[in-house]
């Protein structure tokens, strides 16, 4: 009888295992297409799918993963996965692009324009000074000689030096808030082409914004919007400190971390968790109301419009699709390998765009890996 018992244990446990794995198939599977419907939903009307949209990266591979294991199990099951992936070949380009850096079939003049969130010339990968940054900065300008620039989290002393900064471009527009130090920051559009209107979106209650200019390009009037849509405000690393904290906490009370009481550090994690999202769902809200405001400008208007800027939003979410409807995204058109750039997570966040109108040709694209920010500059070469 132990011995029956024995073979019938051994059926039981890999019918066992295959139960759970369908189970973890099915669960990576949905959350695989809740970050393809979280491009097209509101989230002032339904936050959910939001969150999954900004985890896409991490779930395709998951996804992947776990089709490569039922595979190699001969599992029937992979079919489940393999659904999953399917319509992730729609949105892969958005992410990463094969096909040639520069477009030979764009002919005419072209107008150079690059977007740059320069993080108020502080957070450069090489730990530079202000002063110092901004003289890269210079040296980077001059070298890729751009037409038109849009700066996010643009930073200076005073606004003369708003005035005088990157002289070999006259023409410029800004709104700029004051911190409590008296120094400012906020964006910044730079132009060789005169300018005619401009003006400002403000958006309540932030200190993100939207500024745009007409500028006067061989005869035509072209509208240049510079964004820099609402953060996130949240900071994983002081995230991760706080339970760095909890721990050296429980250290002291218990005196062995292995003596700790895992129910209140999970219930700190899973507090912590819950209020990060809370955070992030507020923010996503914000974005939505921002783009728009943004949209209703453009509308407004007749002259074709340039939408750059630091979105703060992956391509998988409603904030770009809204945005990039109608439009061409120039990494789309001409760009190559990753388009990521923001730089901490590289390859994962795409959150800097240029797009442009459909009749637009686009001959380059290129997001700079250079280190004078957190974020990388966006620069695309293109035909009105």
């Amino acid at each position: 009888m132990k011995r029956k018992g024995s073979i019938g244990g051994r059926k039981r446990s890999p019918l066992l295992f295959g139960i759970t794995f369908r189970a973890i198939l099915v669960v990576a599977a949905a959350a695989l297409f809740l970050s393809y419907i979280a491009v097209y939903v509101n989230p002032s009307k339904f936050s959910l799918p939001l969150f999954f949209g900004l985890y896409f990266i991490p779930i395709f591979a998951i996804n992947l993963l776990l089709l490569a294991i039922a595979m190699m199990r001969r599992s029937a099951s992979a079919w489940i996965t393999v659904v999953a992936l399917l319509p992730s070949l729609l949105y892969t380009e958005l992410f990463y692009k094969i096909g040639h850096k520069e477009n030979p079939e764009v002919e005419g003049i072209r107008l150079k324009i690059e977007s740059y969130n320069v993080g108020m010339f502080s957070s450069s990968g090489n730990k530079l000074s202000r002063e110092e940054c901004r003289k890269e900065m210079a040296h980077h300008l001059k070298m890729e000689s751009p037409d038109i620039v849009c700066m996010q989290e643009f930073f200076v002393e005073d606004r003369t030096q708003a005035d005088t900064i990157f002289s070999q471009y006259p023409h410029r527009h800004y709104h700029l808030f004051k911190a409590r130090n008296g120094k400012l920051f906020g964006n910044i559009i730079l132009s060789k082409f005169p300018m005619g209107d401009r003006g400002r979106i403000s958006f309540p209650n932030s200190t993100n914004l939207s500024i745009y200019a007409d500028i006067k390009h061989f005869g035509r009037s072209l509208r240049i919007y510079n964004n820099h849509l609402e953060s996130y405000n949240v900071s994983f690393t002081a995230l991760a400190h706080k339970f760095s904290d909890k721990l050296e906490e429980m250290r002291e009370k218990e005196g062995d971390i292995h003596n700790a009481k895992e129910e209140s550090l999970g219930g700190e994690i899973t507090r912590n968790i819950v209020e990060t999202h809370e955070k992030m769902k507020g923010t996503f809200i914000k974005r939505s109301e921002q783009v728009a405001r943004i949209l209703n400008d453009i509308n407004s208007h007749s002259q074709p419009a340039i939408i750059c800027g630091d979105f703060n939003d992956t391509p998988m979410s409603f904030t770009y699709h809204t945005l990039a409807k109608n439009r061409k995204d120039t990494f789309e058109e001409a760009g190559k390998g990753f388009g990521a750039t923001f730089a901490t997570l590289w390859p994962l966040l795409r959150i800097d765009y240029i797009l442009v109108p459909q009749d637009a040709g686009c001959a380059t694209h290129n997001a700079q890996k250079i280190s004078l920010s957190d974020h990388y500059p966006v620069i695309s070469e293109i035909i009105i």
